[in-house]
């Protein structure tokens, strides 16, 4: 198996093959946005770290770069969270988190070059 890369059992809620991302993201909720990190993700959910606790059931956008994924949360517990994803996302978008693991260096100048780009020209947070 290679690294950075989890399989969970074939019962309960998970299933399946899990990627352990260690990424920023973003939690869209009704009334504001928190930031997050994406511990790991799977075709079906993914698990976040967060600042503050989320409700179980509370429904939510998970964005990451220019994806948008419909979720609920599934769990919670402390500052990490649990999310079922509405749809199954495509094996592209599997792939392409597959992609920053096995490229975080190049991933990382990426996201420091875009950052460093929207400052420049007054796009930043």
């Amino acid at each position: 198996m290679p690294p950075n890369h989890a399989s969970a059992p074939q019962h309960g809620n998970r299933y399946g093959h899990r990627l352990r991302l260690e990424a920023q993201g973003s939690l869209i909720l009704t009334h504001e946005s928190r930031p997050c990190l994406i511990e790991d993700i799977a075709a079906r959910g993914a698990r976040l770290r967060l600042r503050q606790p989320l409700a179980k059931g509370l429904t939510a956008i998970l964005a990451f770069h220019e994806l948008r994924i419909y979720c609920t949360v599934a769990w919670s517990k402390e500052l990490e969270c649990g999310l079922r994803f509405e749809s199954e996302l495509p094996r592209e978008d599997m792939e392409g988190f597959l992609w920053i693991i096995q490229n975080r260096e190049q991933y990382d100048r990426i996201c420091l070059e875009s950052r460093a780009a929207d400052w420049f020209s007054g796009v930043s947070e």
